[in-house]
């Protein structure tokens, strides 16, 4: 706990750890959610060839957005990267509970792999900008878990949407989970927030971490 100016104990949690939490659900989003369903497969009609060339379609989407993202983020801030990156993301899933065969799906899922690198990045360089040194290893922790998270929702979910729905649960289970990034797009444009600055605040177990401070323009750009 921090102390206020004047020696009183502040029992107000940093901003940061707001910061964090949105991160996690960043995480979740645009990491594990994504994953290919073996039923999509099957119902398309694509043999393991095309499957595997649609994955590889999504890393090299992601590995596109991840050289990227640090221009993307000088232009829009690390909220609005992270924005417009859960956007794609939640968007394509959506679109590829669509998808009538290979070339859609593989066009489609590449996009899911450009907005996941245009997450991933700016979510953990908000870690250095709101933390002191000490601090940021337990902060990126705490963001890291939220694939984990993702991969038992994401379980969770399809299976009771295949029991209910059938062979065609594929595609309810992509726009479920695409509606699910959309949500947390939305939480995380509402919440994060670049720098510390754009809260009155100094980087958590800085000195004088809740004392006010000008604010600016951080390094990542304009977005408040």
């Amino acid at each position: 706990m921090a102390e206020a100016q004047g020696g009183s104990v502040n029992r107000t949690p940093h901003y940061g750890w707001v910061v964090v939490g949105a991160g996690t659900l960043a995480v979740f989003a645009c990491l594990g959610l994504g994953r290919l369903l073996p039923t999509m497969g099957d119902s398309l009609g694509l043999t393991y060839a095309e499957m595997g060339f649609i994955s590889s379609g999504n890393f090299g989407g992601y590995m596109v957005a991840v050289f990227a993202a640090s221009a993307c983020a000088r232009r829009l801030g690390y909220r609005g990267t992270i924005f417009a990156g859960l956007v794609l993301v939640g968007g394509s899933m959506i679109l590829v509970g669509q998808a009538g065969g290979f070339v859609e799906a593989l066009v489609l899922y590449v996009f899911t792999g450009v907005g996941s690198g245009l997450v991933n990045v700016p979510v953990m360089a908000l870690v250095p900008h709101w933390f002191a040194r000490r601090h940021r290893g337990r902060a990126a922790g705490y963001m890291v878990i939220g694939s984990g998270f993702a991969i038992v929702y994401s379980s969770l979910i399809v299976a009771e949407i295949d029991a209910v729905a059938g062979p065609d649960g594929w595609r309810w289970s992509w726009m479920v989970l695409g509606v699910t990034v959309l949500a947390a797009a939305i939480t995380c444009g509402l919440l994060i927030h670049d720098t510390p600055a754009k809260k009155g605040l100094t980087p958590f177990g800085s000195e004088n971490a809740e004392g006010p401070v000008p604010t600016h323009g951080g390094p990542a750009g304009p977005s408040p």
